[in-house]
């Protein structure tokens, strides 16, 4: 489901390697080799053929800033809702092509660009082009910067009689903008001027661009999130009629004792049988594939597939609602701002012996009660049988929902190897995230998947007999076990054995590069890590201290390792509690720190004699 019909916003810039002194711009870097100098950009209400329309005009001048021919790509971007009039460059040819995001099967997104040769520093161009927006529920937002530093620019909306309805709403604004109403003509006009804005960065990892530059809501194609949901429910009329139905029921029940039984293999069944693309074109960015379509093609996108699980389990007697859903990817609530930008999922929600629970499809792995990361915490809107919907937010489950705890338990021989057995367990959405990439894989590529799934980051032990112990998506844990051998962790020096005990395959523990880094850091998800490894010590070696135990709480997560003997062993766990996942900018230098301390204390070697 697309959040706005014109996703991107920027286009990145071909740029010549050699770097030469840059003449120095107020709130610039010396990296900068093109600023927009000035640029005009206006929005005007308009009624055609009795529909609201919005006529959109930009001129936008680059300025080179460097000492030789720079080169970028001006680009506008267009598609079923935004039809492009007039599109020119200072007499460079246009080029057309789609503009589908990766990991989207189809969007009608298109763009329009240019291979400007913008020249030596001083050297100006102009793109000047001409759009329409043909449908204001996709006219949702505008971001203000641009990938380039701002010198001026100007955003205008003009609003004439008629259009009282309509509104904006600022987010995330700055020093460098300034907000301008007034009345001209009978017409609001509100007007953002845009002074030494450094550019827009996309970096690794960030939060989404309009949850972090400033932005532009436009409010009034729908009264509230209710009305909203209304209008996405008649386009999700559709027939759910499946001529298949009596034969897909059997397959679901086949095994199935009583109604919990069914409600889980129906949710497998469409989690092992629909594969999940993203389809977003015309209409059917809000309107499902047919159910009946969805089964034909085995295929769909998350409201088809969300509209075939409900109409599965209605079937079948339970009370299943199409639900729409604001993602943590989402711009804004849908509470707090009634747009299509605050809606990029849908799901089936299900309500059953009193409980609530929310289904998401698309994610292959996961079972009955869990729900993804992305998910909880958010708004969504859930039809209501005969009534209006209702808006709900959804439940936060601790970080240990989602877990991937290894244990080993070794044995050291004469021979200085550590040989034994490994088992990896995951749940929730450490569950989902191993399974799909082990599903990525090419069935030959798959058994050495499992073996580094198993083995440390650089791959350094031996690793066999792999194997799934389970990986159903109805099991809360999917097990992966093996036998292993280490023959890099033991050193032997004057007598002495060192052996380092940490396993080193824990996930989103490197350090984050702060290197020109701006924004927030995303971690993927609130998460529980345990690393657990059992040494078996031979009889006549012994251990006279342990190295010290290390716990630190942050804000972000709990980290801690410990030491402990059990008879003739000695037992080492190492632990992360990830309970915040969005590490502001000025805490990364810290977050880096904590990681390093807890690193180094847990690479501490223990001292055999």
């Amino acid at each position: 489901m697309k959040q706005t019909f014109y996703r991107h916003l920027l286009m990145v810039s071909l740029v010549c390697a050699m770097v030469l002194p840059s003449i120095p711009v107020a709130g610039q870097s010396r990296d900068d080799e093109v600023m927009v100098s000035k640029c005009s950009e206006v929005y005007e209400f308009k009624m055609k053929g009795g529909q609201p329309i919005v006529k959109n005009k930009t001129v936008i001048e680059y300025e080179s800033l460097r000492q030789y021919d720079v080169k970028i790509q001006p680009a506008v971007f267009y598609g079923d809702n935004i039809k492009l009039d007039e599109a020119r460059c200072d007499g460079f040819s246009a080029n057309y092509r789609s503009a589908t995001p990766e990991n989207v099967f189809f969007d009608d997104s298109r763009v329009c660009y240019f291979d400007v040769t913008l020249g030596k520093w001083g050297r100006k161009r102009r793109m000047t082009y001409e759009r329409m927006f043909t449908d204001l529920h996709y006219f949702t937002r505008i971001v203000l910067g641009e990938q380039y530093f701002v010198k001026q620019k100007t955003v205008t909306f003009i609003m004439p009689k008629g259009f009282e309805h309509y509104r904006l709403v600022d987010k995330n604004m700055s020093s460098a903008v300034t907000i301008e109403h007034k009345d001209k003509g009978g017409s609001r006009v509100v007007t953002y001027t845009i002074n030494d804005m450094a550019p827009i960065k996309q970096e690794e990892a960030m939060p989404t661009v309009s949850s972090v530059y400033p932005t532009v809501f436009v409010v009034g194609s729908f009264k509230d999130a209710a009305d909203m949901f209304a209008w996405g429910r008649q386009l999700s009329d559709v027939d759910t009629a499946i001529p298949s139905l009596n034969d897909i029921l059997a397959d679901i029940n086949r095994e199935c004792h009583s109604d919990l039984d069914k409600i889980k293999n129906t949710y497998a069944w469409v989690q092992n049988n629909i594969r999940y693309v993203a389809f977003e074109e015309g209409v059917s960015k809000h309107q499902p594939d047919t159910p009946a379509e969805v089964v034909r093609k085995r295929y769909g996108d998350c409201k088809g597939m969300a509209l075939l699980l409900k109409t599965l389990l209605v079937a079948q007697g339970f009370d299943a609602r199409l639900t729409d859903v604001g993602t943590r990817e989402a711009s804004c609530l849908m509470s707090e701002i009634p747009t299509l930008a605050a809606i990029n999922h849908a799901i089936c929600t299900l309500e059953w012996q009193g409980k609530t629970y929310y289904l998401d499809a698309t994610c292959n792995h996961i079972p009955l009660g869990h729900i993804p990361s992305n998910v909880q915490g958010m708004e969504v809107m859930v039809e209501e049988p005969g009534g209006a919907p209702s808006l709900r937010t959804v439940p936060v489950f601790p970080a240990s929902a989602n877990c991937d705890s290894v244990h080993i338990t070794l044995m050291l021989s004469k021979a200085g190897e550590l040989t034994g057995t490994i088992t990896r367990c995951v749940k929730g959405d450490m569950k989902e995230m191993l399974l799909s990439a082990y599903d990525s894989r090419e069935s030959q590529q798959r058994l050495m998947f499992e073996r580094n799934a198993l083995n440390d980051d650089d791959h350094a032990n031996k690793v066999s007999e792999a194997t799934w112990v389970d990986r159903d998506c109805r099991s809360e844990w999917a097990v992966l076990t093996g036998k292993m051998t280490d023959t890099h962790s033991v050193q032997q020096i004057e007598g002495e054995v060192y052996v380092e005990l940490d396993p080193d395959n824990m996930l989103f523990t490197n350090p984050i590069d702060t290197t020109k880094r701006e924004n927030d850091y995303t971690l993927p998800m609130p998460c529980r890590q345990v690393r657990e490894v059992i040494l078996q010590l031979p009889e006549g070696i012994g251990c006279d201290e342990l190295p010290k135990d290390y716990n630190e709480r942050t804000q972000y997560a709990d980290m801690s390792c410990t030491w402990r003997r059990q008879g003739s062993s000695i037992i080492y766990r190492k632990v992360m509690n990830l309970r915040q996942t969005r590490i502001k900018r000025e805490d990364i230098t810290t977050w880096n720190a904590n990681l390093k301390k807890w690193q180094s204390s847990s690479h501490e070697a223990l001292v055999l004699k």
